[in-house]
């Protein structure tokens, strides 16, 4: 099963506690280990505060395509997963980039830049780091994103 396939949003949704609520990623499915019979993560975390929820979605990678079709996938997805939620990319607050060092150039940013302008609009861009790794977790992988939002309780 490829761990990264777009997803669909069938992920289980617990609450831990009043205050927080964990994403799994349900639709995984179960793990080949004989230690451990699931992912030890959640894809995402959110912490309802007064006034706001507060979203953090662990990386989130798209291995199909070159820099311009993975960083439109990821974000494509990141925006449906906020709208689950009762979100917009209007609501995203940070995201951390990290782009295979053997990709990433002047021209890869400006690649990835123009399909961020597809989904973010004056003036709501999010804070954002660039990061260049030696590799991700799957070699198609070029881009992997981590995204915070907070969605106001009106939304």
């Amino acid at each position: 099963m490829n761990l990264y396939a777009p997803r669909l949003f069938i992920m289980g949704i617990i609450c831990i506690d009043m205050k927080k609520t964990a994403i799994l990623p349900g639709m995984w499915g179960d793990v080949e280990s004989d230690e451990i019979d699931e992912l030890q993560m959640s894809y995402g975390v959110v912490t309802h505060r007064p006034g706001y929820k507060k979203v953090i979605f662990s990386g989130t990678g798209y291995p199909e395509g070159d820099i311009k079709e993975q960083t439109r996938g990821i974000l494509a997805q990141i925006q449906e997963d906020l709208a689950d939620l009762g979100g917009s990319m209007a609501d995203v607050t940070t995201l951390r980039l990290f782009v295979r060092e053997d990709v990433l150039s002047p021209e890869t940013q400006v690649h990835i830049h123009e399909v961020r302008a597809e989904f973010f609009e004056h003036p709501h861009y999010p804070a954002a780091t660039m990061v260049g790794v030696a590799q991700l977790l799957y070699e198609e992988m070029l881009i992997e994103i981590e995204t915070e939002a907070e969605i106001p309780e009106d939304a």
